[in-house]
């Protein structure tokens, strides 16, 4: 991995392939081995109902952000940027001399 701190994320509805981009993208073309996905926790809170454990992932997910952050490792998440809550997050990352990247994919 490349000294520069980074965090990137991929954004954009569901179903537009965040996941799958995400698998090819960043280990192989951004050096980025760290990926949270909140989909993927709740997958493996309840593997029969991932959707009864959305907001306890959604949860774990932002916990494993701040750690990443805090242990300052690069690492990247998803996301449909449907709240307002990532501006602020954004904001502390990059003044904290993170370069933030933002890859929204987009159905047609």
């Amino acid at each position: 991995m490349t000294d520069a701190l980074k965090v990137i994320v991929i954004a954009g509805p569901n179903g537009a392939g965040k996941t799958t981009f995400a698998r090819e993208f960043l280990p192989h073309e951004a050096d980025c081995p760290v990926f949270v996905n909140a989909d993927l926790i709740a997958a493996g809170l309840a593997p029969f109902a991932p959707e009864t454990a959305s907001a306890q992932a959604g949860r774990l997910m932002l916990h494993e952000l701040d750690r990443h952050f805090a242990a300052r490792e690069s690492f990247a998440f998803e996301t449909t940027l449907a709240g307002r809550g990532y501006l602020q997050h954004i904001r502390a990352w990059q003044a904290a001399g993170y370069r933030v990247k933002l890859i929204f994919l987009q159905l047609d």
